[in-house]
């Protein structure tokens, strides 16, 4: 692990995303955290009025940007005061859209893992109210933060999967060495209220072992019908401190329904859900 993207908004879940990150960075051999601000202003506001009837001037756009630029400033201050000594702290405004300027972020200077903070209720976040948009069309790995989440060191994770595809979990090989990232221990949970795997337990258990062999696992299974609720009460009964979803195609999300189960953990799971790519 080298280097974390983090979108701010300086909302409160962003910057709990951003203490959770830091607090991260004392386990893990982090170099650099990049807090990014989106300043986008459409053509639209800079040419029509406001619901106030007040046409917006030049000067009410650079003190609205002289005062995006102090609260870095500030944020980077906690940050440095909260991290390893060792950790550099970098600062980017742009003025594109949140999700282009994060793609330019990620061209240029390449961060191994992005971390944003999930929505909360009743505040608004900018970044929370593109949370899925952001995590589906990131080329890096993404880890959403809940509200009010404080860090734990990752000792076991949760990964659901569709044994019918078991094959995917191939993916998780070398995310333990990479960068160094993690290495805890997997509890592999099939959602299964068919319970299509009774008698098939030994074959499931060879599949997974020989394909997650760098990592201590275990597999578990579940019957509940409602599947979301089935990885959430599994997560909370076992004390996990993080969920692993598979990417797109290979996440037994895609294959078991049309409507988005990964858009129902990221935004309701109290845990850390970390999407690879």
């Amino acid at each position: 692990m080298k280097t974390i993207l983090i979108p701010v908004d300086f909302s409160d879940t962003s910057n709990n995303a951003v203490k959770y990150a830091a607090d991260m960075g004392c386990d893990m051999p982090v170099k650099k955290i990049i807090l990014l601000k989106s300043y986008y202003t459409s053509v639209y506001e800079q040419i029509l009025p406001s619901p106030d009837f007040l046409q917006l001037s030049a000067d009410d756009f650079e003190n609205e940007r002289n005062k995006i630029e102090e609260q870095l400033v500030d944020l980077r201050r906690k940050l440095n005061s909260r991290c390893h000594e060792n950790i550099e702290i970098e600062t980017v405004i742009s003025t594109e859209p949140i999700i282009r300027a994060i793609h330019d972020v990620i061209d240029d200077q390449r961060p191994d893992l992005m971390i944003v903070g999930g929505d909360i209720g009743g505040e608004f976040s900018m970044i929370g109210e593109q949370i899925i948009e952001i995590a589906k069309s990131s080329p890096v790995k993404v880890l959403i933060i809940p509200a009010n989440t404080s860090y734990q060191k990752i000792e076991e994770a949760l990964v659901p999967c569709d044994f019918e595809a078991v094959a995917r979990l191939g993916i998780l090989k070398g995310l333990n060495t990479s960068h160094s990232w993690l290495n805890p221990k997997l509890m592999i949970l099939y959602v299964d209220p068919k319970n299509k795997h009774i008698g098939r337990e030994a074959e499931f258990e060879a599949s997974v072992k020989q394909l997650v062999n760098c990592y201590e696992c275990k597999l578990h299974y579940s019957d509940d019908k409602n599947i979301v609720r089935g990885i959430l009460n599994f997560a909370v009964e076992q004390h996990v401190q993080l969920i692993i979803a598979l990417p797109g195609k290979h996440s037994f999300f895609y294959n078991l329904t049309h409507s988005s189960i990964t858009e129902a953990l990221s935004l309701n799971a109290r845990h850390p859900v970390l999407i690879l790519k």
